[in-house]
C-alpha cells in the first residue's frame, strides 16, 4: 500500500512538472508572438511617419506657387503607396491640377492667379524653412489618429468622386479652394482646403463649415490639430505655437474653454486648470 501511495505521489509530481513545462513554453511563445507583432507595428508607424513627412514637404510646395512641381511629386508618391489608402494622394493630385487651372485663369471667376492673391494680401507672413519644419511637428502626435480618419473616411469616399473641386467664401470673408467630398453643392465629408490667406486646413467638412476632426496651418507656423463644429475649435484639440508651446484640452468658439494644460518649449507643464474664454480661471491643485 505504501509503494501505490508512493507511485501516486511521483506520478503526480511528474504530471506538476510536465503541467508547468507546458505553460512556460505556452507563454514563451506568446510572449514572442507579441514581440514580433509590436515590433512589426513599430516598423509600419515609422514608414507612415515617414511617407507623411515627405508627403507634407510637397504641400509646401504649394503654398510657394510651385504646382507643377507638387503634381509631379504627388504622382511619385502615389506609385509608392502599397495598399489601398491611397485617398489622401488623390485628394492631392486633384488639388495641384485645379491650382495649375487656376494659374492660368481658366476659371472666371479666378482671373487673378494665387500667387497674386497671396502677394496682395497684407497679412500673410512667409514661413521661414524653421517654421515650415516645425508647423509639421505634430504628425508625431497624430499619426494613429489621422491613419483612424482616413480610415473611417475611406468608404464614405469610395461611394463619390474625390477630384470634385469648390470655391466659396466662408464666414470670415475669405476665400477657400477645396478639393474633396461635395454634396448638394458644398463640401460635405473629408477634404482639403486652402484660404486666399496661404492657411490650409485638411479634415471633416459639414456644409462648407468645418465640422469633425481636422488640422488647420497658419503660415506664421502656427497650428492647431483637433476638433471642430460650425468652423469654430470646439471639443478636445492642441493648439501648436513655432517657439514650442502647446495647449492640449478643450475649447469652444475658437477659445480655450474648459479644462486644459499649457506646456512650455522645454516640454515641461507650464499651468493646467479650467479655461473661460481663452484665459485661466482656476488653477489645478496638482499644479
Amino acid at each position: 500500500m505504501k509503494i501505490k501511495k508512493t507511485n501516486v505521489v511521483l506520478y503526480g509530481l511528474l504530471l506538476t512538472v510536465l503541467v508547468v513545462g507546458i505553460g512556460s513554453k505556452f507563454r514563451e511563445q506568446k510572449l514572442k508572438k507579441q514581440l514580433r507583432e509590436t515590433q512589426a507595428k513599430e516598423a509600419l508607424v515609422s514608414s507612415n511617419l515617414a511617407s507623411q513627412n515627405e508627403l507634407l514637404q510637397i504641400d509646401s510646395l504649394l503654398l510657394k506657387g510651385r504646382y507643377k512641381t507638387a503634381l509631379q511629386e504627388y504622382k511619385q508618391q502615389l506609385k509608392t503607396i502599397v495598399d489601398d489608402d491611397n485617398t489622401y494622394i488623390k485628394l492631392r493630385i486633384e488639388l495641384a491640377k485645379q491650382f495649375i487651372q487656376l494659374s492660368k485663369g481658366i476659371h472666371p471667376d479666378d482671373s487673378i492667379s494665387i500667387e497674386q492673391k497671396v502677394a496682395d494680401t497684407s497679412t500673410v507672413k512667409i514661413a521661414t524653412t524653421k517654421g515650415e519644419v516645425r508647423k509639421y511637428d505634430s504628425l508625431h502626435f497624430a499619426l494613429e489618429k489621422v491613419k483612424a480618419q482616413l480610415n473611417r473616411v475611406k468608404k464614405q469616399q469610395q461611394k463619390k468622386s474625390y477630384g470634385e473641386y469648390l470655391t466659396f467664401t466662408n464666414r470670415k470673408r475669405h476665400k477657400v479652394h477645396y478639393v474633396g467630398q461635395v454634396r448638394n453643392d458644398k463640401a460635405n465629408g473629408y477634404g482639403i482646403a486652402f484660404f486666399d490667406t496661404g492657411s490650409r486646413y485638411e479634415g471633416e467638412w459639414k456644409e462648407n463649415l468645418r465640422h469633425g476632426d481636422g488640422s488647420f496651418y497658419w503660415t506664421d507656423g502656427e497650428y492647431y490639430v483637433g476638433q471642430y463644429q460650425n468652423d469654430r475649435r470646439t471639443g478636445q484639440g492642441t493648439y501648436f505655437w513655432p517657439n514650442g508651446e502647446k495647449y492640449t484640452g478643450q475649447w469652444k468658439d475658437d477659445q480655450r474653454n474648459g479644462e486644459g494644460t499649457f506646456y512650455g518649449k522645454d516640454k515641461n507643464i507650464m499651468t493646467q486648470g479650467v479655461w473661460k474664454n481663452d484665459k485661466l480661471i482656476e488653477q489645478s491643485k496638482k499644479n
